[in-house]
């Protein structure tokens, strides 16, 4: 009888939650800056606070998404067995695409790296066609009414209170 060796389904898909964001957020920018300040971007030094200010959400929104992905025991790949629609999956569905992009354009305007900032953007427009391309498709069609319900009350991107649901009289 063979012995199974490797990482457990569980502990690979954390590990893929962890490196993926960790290389495009970290390494990346850190790669194309060493992390050295440059002159603002169009010279104006309030894109500094307000990059600081997207990292400082981003990075909590990313870290909270991962950690409750690990929690719910969520894989990266197919196939999907249920929807996770509470911790930040409640305010939106993409938390760690929107939490990577925020940390990733906040370090483009902290540092006043153009190429990071741009760097950050492509990714946004990366993950949104392949949000409404892919994504969304796949999880309707294996999800189906609830995912429906899901992408009617929670916003794909910018966070809010999700909706109460309406009580008929």
């Amino acid at each position: 009888m063979s012995e199974r060796r490797g990482l457990s389904p569980t502990a690979a898909g954390i590990a893929f939650f962890v490196c993926v964001p960790l290389v495009m957020a970290g390494v990346i920018p850190w790669w194309m800056t060493r992390w050295q300040f440059q002159p603002p971007l169009l010279d104006i030094d309030a894109g500094r606070w307000l990059g600081a200010i997207m990292i400082a959400i981003g990075l909590p929104l990313l870290i909270s998404a991962i950690a409750w992905l690990a929690h719910e025991g969520v894989k990266p790949y197919p196939p999907i067995k249920r929807l996770i629609t509470n911790g930040p999956f409640a305010y939106t569905r993409n938390p760690m695409y929107l939490g990577v992009v925020l940390v990733m354009t906040g370090q483009g305007l902290l540092l006043g790296s153009r190429g990071v900032f741009i760097y950050g953007l492509s990714w946004f427009t990366a993950f949104y066609i392949f949000e409404i391309t892919i994504d969304d498709p796949f999880i309707r069609k294996h999800i189906g009414q609830p995912y429906d319900d899901y992408m009617k009350n929670v916003p794909c991107w910018i966070q809010r209170r999700p909706r109460r649901a309406k009580t008929v009289k």
